[in-house]
């Protein structure tokens, strides 16, 4: 009996020291992405916003700037920021809370997203979403340690491409006209948005309430996976709790699902509890 306690004690203590070599061996994999974006971010010239650059854009879009930022308003060329909230990778898969990390290059667009999952007490998963140079990628690890996911690939590249412009109203003025983004009207009260990056072209659909709040995205350009498939379908985000930091309104709270043909799979709530701009540095 006390052999077979040695011999359990010993291999707990080999898992334990195998999750926390790799748990190590990620953070230094992430740390270095962070970090080649801090450098891309510390580079860019910085510029100022006037309302003479809006000029030309369809009415809803004018007046979503017209609320978002302030004339003389900095350009930001680096975001970092946090959040809390819920996940579920299934319908019938109950949510878990996670918190993130997340930071943004906008002179070219980029970002990387860390997150930790919480399944259970003592059980994780550790992922990190990104888009940069042109190429997404998504890592999915149990415990930090064994890989369920490490997506990559022209589906990928385009999904994440997707998601830097659905995330850009936590950042107005990367949403201004520029070599990667292009406008187009649609009604009082939506427009088109058009990324083009790396020989990517995508595009979505923004809808504005009366105050000029981005409230709505929606589109058919993001790839959806199952069984190692991918196929598009419609994507929506949704955006509550405006609120002014540094200047510039911006929504603190979103929402996330697929509008399948047959029903609206809601996926992910996220709350944003800290962000910052053009500090090129990780948290």
């Amino acid at each position: 009996m006390r052999k077979l306690l040695l011999i359990l004690g010993v291999v707990i203590v080999i898992i334990i020291l195998f999750i926390t070599i790799s748990k190590i061996l990620f953070d230094k994999r992430v740390i270095k992405e962070v970090g080649m974006l801090t450098e891309e971010g510390s580079k860019i010239q910085s510029k100022t916003f006037s309302f003479n650059d809006i000029e030309g854009l369809p009415e809803p879009v004018q007046r979503y700037f017209k609320y978002a930022l302030k004339d003389g308003q900095e350009h930001i060329r680096f975001v970092r920021l946090k959040q809390v909230g819920k996940f579920r990778m299934k319908e019938n898969q109950s949510w878990m809370p996670i918190k993130a990390e997340q930071y943004f290059t906008t002179e070219d667009p980029a970002f990387i997203w860390r997150v930790k999952f919480t399944m259970a007490p003592f059980i994780w998963i550790e992922g990190r979403d990104m888009y940069y140079q042109g190429k997404g990628n998504m890592l999915i690890k149990i415990l930090s340690t064994i890989t369920v996911a490490d997506a990559a690939g022209s589906e990928m590249d385009i999904s994440t491409l997707i998601r830097f412009l659905a995330e850009a109203p936590w950042f107005p003025t990367a949403l201004l006209p520029s070599d990667y983004i292009e406008w187009k009207e649609i009604d009082s009260n939506s427009a088109q948005a058009i990324i083009k990056d790396k020989g990517y072209t995508a595009s979505g659909i923004f809808t504005f309430n009366e105050k000029g709040e981005i409230i709505k995205f929606v589109t058919n350009d993001r790839y959806m996976e199952a069984d190692g498939k991918y196929f598009k379908e419609q994507w929506a985000g949704y955006y509550r709790n405006y609120q002014e930091i540094e200047g510039m309104k911006i929504p603190t709270e979103a929402e996330v699902e697929w509008n399948l043909s047959d029903r609206d799979l809601q996926y992910a709530k996220l709350k944003i509890t800290d962000i910052q701009y053009n500090i090129p540095s990780k948290y």
